[in-house]
């Protein structure tokens, strides 16, 4: 499996759905007028199928979004549409883990990115370590012990990346070159050996 090529095909379907989605959007109340079927029953059944276009749009946008960029000194991401905008130092993460989960209402099998910074640096979606995220994650919870021993006065702060499906890839490979002093999990790095070996730009370097 080429993960760049696949990507690729997964952006072009994303396009084709929204556009799709779009048109089907705009045309259902265009044939109500052009009919001028105006009533009650028809009218009430446009705004239902409306509204769950609408919903299924968002939620289509909201687990795909996933754009990332690095200045050299941060990486600046968007991802999802309640998620808004991330920014991370990179020489204040500390360790990057991968867990695997089964995504809701589907046989589908994904990964989440959790990352463990020094700085928050003005952004909301770092959070303070707390009690109930080290329950729900018992490996990070290991790390951080070990960690708040080494460096007893740092706070720590975390965050989670679900969306972006195979996105991900990509970006994990781009934490693991620009957060240079971060811990890697076994897990991670056998991630980032996938995405190597499957990833076309790697694959015409080793050919060279």
């Amino acid at each position: 499996m080429n993960i760049d090529k696949t990507i690729r095909k997964q952006k072009r379907s994303y396009k084709i759905f929204m556009l799709s989605i779009c048109l089907i959007f705009f045309i259902l109340p265009a044939y109500l007028i052009l009919t001028s079927k105006f009533y009650t029953f028809y009218i009430t059944y446009l705004i239902l199928l409306e509204v769950l276009i609408f919903l299924a749009v968002i939620i289509k946008i909201n687990n795909s979004l996933l754009n990332f960029t690095y200045d050299g000194y941060k990486l600046k991401i968007n991802m999802g549409i309640k998620s808004g905008r991330l920014n991370i130092i990179c020489d204040k993460i500390v360790l990057v883990h991968v867990e695997e989960y089964t995504q809701r209402n589907t046989e589908q099998d994904g990964f989440r990115i959790i990352l463990l910074s020094t700085s928050k640096f003005r952004s909301d979606r770092m959070i303070p370590i707390h009690r109930g995220f080290l329950k729900k994650h018992a490996y990070i919870a290991h790390e951080y012990n070990k960690l708040k021993v080494l460096r007893p006065e740092d706070k720590f702060y975390y965050t989670i990346i679900k969306r972006g499906e195979l996105s991900k890839y990509p970006f994990l490979d781009t934490v693991y070159k620009s957060c240079v002093y971060a811990w890697f999990t076994q897990a991670t790095i056998e991630k980032i050996k996938c995405y190597r070996q499957n990833s076309e730009n790697y694959i015409i370097r080793s050919k060279k």
